[in-house]
C-alpha cells in the first residue's frame, strides 16, 4: 500500500466533520474517499448526555461505532480530535492535542482525563499527529515535557504541516489614485476591527489621510462583540458605539457584515494592503487568501502569524506574548497599553505604505512566491501522503500480532 499512497492512488479516509477546518487540512484530495462519521461518534452523543445531566466539560474523543466502519478504509484523520478505536488514525490541531478544556480549581496537568487522552495518543494507532504550525508544535512539546513517559512515545509522531493555498494572483494591481486597505474578520473585535477604525480615524484627524488618499474595506460582524483575548475586561457598550461612530463619520471607511468568497477574494485582488490587527488567533487562514491575491498583510505577531507573515512579505505589529505565543490581558489598564500599541504601529506602518508604494510591490510579489513555496497544494497532498502510508506499519503490526 506504501508505494500507491505516495503516487497518489485512491484511500477511503473517515472523517468526523466537513467544516471548514477540515476542508481546509484533511479533505484536500479529490483522488481520496472522504467518509463522513460526523453523526457516526459515539461521543458526540455521549457528550450531549454529560454536559445536559453532568454539567460536566466536553470531551474532544472520536470513538466510531465499529459496525458502521467500512472494512476498506484505511485510515481517519480527526482535527483537534483524539481516538478511541484500533483503527490507525492521524489528527491534525491548531493548539495541542489532547484538547481538554480547564476544570475550574484543577491545576491542568493534573486533570486525570489530560493523563487518560495522552496515552490514547500514545499508543500504536495513532499514526501521527500533525501541527498546523511551529507555534502549535511548539505547544505540543511544552505539553508533552510534563508527561515523560508518554513523550517518548508521541515526541516521534509530531509533524508540522502549514495549511494547503491555491495562488490565485492575477497580476499587478490596476493603478489607482488610493491606496486600498482590507480587513476581514467575523469576529471584529477579537481580529482587530476596531483598532483599524481608531487608526485610520486618527490619521484623518491628525490630517495625514482622506478619502481621496485611501480606502479602508471592512468585512465583518459588529454584533461579534465578545473578545476572547479580553477575557474578564471586556470593553463596554460607550466604546462600541464610538467605533460604530467611527465607521459612519469618515468616508473612507467602506464596511459589510459579510461577503460571499468569491466577493471577498475579488477585494482582496483589488485591494494593495491586507489589515489583521489580530488580539487572538491560532492560524490566520485569511492571510493565507490575501497573499495567494498578492496582497501583503498587516497583521500581529501571535500564534502562527509570524511564521506566515515574516517581514519580506508583509508588515508585524510587536506586541508581548505569553509562553502560548497570545496576548495576556491581566487589567483594564494593560487592554487600554496593548490597545494602543496596537494602533500606535498601525498608525506608523499606513503612514510609511503610503509615502513607499514600492514596498507594497515588493512584498507583494514575496506574498505570492511564499504561497507557492509554502502551501501549494500538491506538495501538501504529497507530505500527507506520506504520512498516511505510515498506517501501514501499523496494520503490518496488527497482523503479526493476530
Amino acid at each position: 500500500m506504501l508505494l500507491v499512497y505516495l503516487s497518489g492512488g485512491c484511500m477511503k479516509i473517515i472523517v468526523s466533520g466537513q467544516g471548514y477546518p477540515e476542508k481546509r487540512n484533511i479533505i484536500v484530495n479529490k483522488q481520496h474517499a472522504y467518509i463522513n462519521f460526523r453523526y457516526k461518534n459515539l461521543w458526540l452523543y455521549l457528550n450531549k448526555i454529560k454536559q445536559t445531566f453532568a454539567r460536566s466539560n466536553k470531551l474532544f474523543i472520536f470513538r466510531p461505532f465499529g459496525l458502521l466502519m467500512p472494512e476498506d478504509s484505511q485510515i481517519i484523520h480527526l482535527f483537534n480530535e483524539v481516538a478511541s478505536t484500533r483503527k490507525p488514525w492521524v489528527s491534525t490541531f491548531e493548539t495541542e492535542l489532547p484538547r481538554v478544556l480547564p476544570v475550574p480549581g484543577l491545576p491542568k496537568f493534573s486533570n486525570p482525563e489530560l493523563s487518560k487522552q495522552l496515552r490514547l495518543v500514545a499508543a500504536p494507532q495513532c499514526v501521527a499527529i500533525v501541527a498546523m504550525s511551529e507555534a502549535a508544535r511548539q505547544i505540543q512539546l511544552k505539553l508533552l515535557a510534563a508527561f515523560p513517559d508518554e513523550a517518548a512515545a508521541i515526541v516521534p509522531k509530531l509533524h508540522t504541516l502549514h495549511p494547503p493555498q491555491p495562488v490565485l494572483y492575477d497580476g499587478p494591481r490596476q493603478q489607482e489614485d488610493k491606496v486600498i486597505f482590507t480587513f476581514v474578520g467575523n469576529e471584529f473585535y477579537r481580529k482587530g476591527g476596531a483598532e483599524v477604525v481608531l487608526a485610520f480615524s486618527e490619521l484623518a484627524d491628525e490630517g495625514l489621510i482622506d478619502a481621496d488618499s485611501v480606502e479602508v474595506n471592512l468585512t465583518g460582524n459588529l454584533n461579534h462583540r465578545y473578545n476572547f483575548a479580553h477575557g474578564n475586561y471586556q470593553d463596554d457598550a460607550s466604546f462600541f458605539q464610538q467605533i460604530e461612530s467611527l465607521l459612519s463619520a469618515h468616508p473612507f471607511f467602506k464596511h459589510t457584515a459579510s461577503r460571499p468568497n468569491d466577493e471577498m477574494i475579488a477585494l482582496f485582488k483589488r485591494a494593495h494592503v491586507g489589515l489583521l490587527p489580530s488580539w487572538q488567533d491560532t492560524y490566520g487562514f485569511s492571510v493565507l487568501e490575501m497573499q495567494a491575491c498578492g496582497c501583503p498583510v498587516i497583521s500581529t505577531n501571535v500564534r502562527a502569524l509570524p511564521e506566515i507573515n515574516p517581514a519580506e512579505a508583509g508588515w508585524t505589529i510587536a506586541c508581548p506574548l505569553n509562553d502560548m505565543f497570545e496576548l495576556s490581558i491581566r487589567s483594564a489598564e494593560e487592554k487600554s497599553a496593548l490597545r494602543r500599541l496596537l494602533v500606535t504601529q498601525l498608525k506608523a506602518y499606513v503612514v510609511a505604505i503610503i509615502a513607499d508604494s514600492a514596498s507594497v510591490a515588493s512584498r507583494s510579489r514575496c506574498a505570492v512566491e511564499r504561497i507557492l513555496t509554502h502551501h501549494h497544494p500538491v506538495r501538501f497532498q504529497e507530505q500527507l501522503n506520506a504520512i498516511y502510508a505510515l498506517a501501514d506499519e501499523v496494520a503490518d503490526r496488527h497482523a503479526s500480532q493476530a
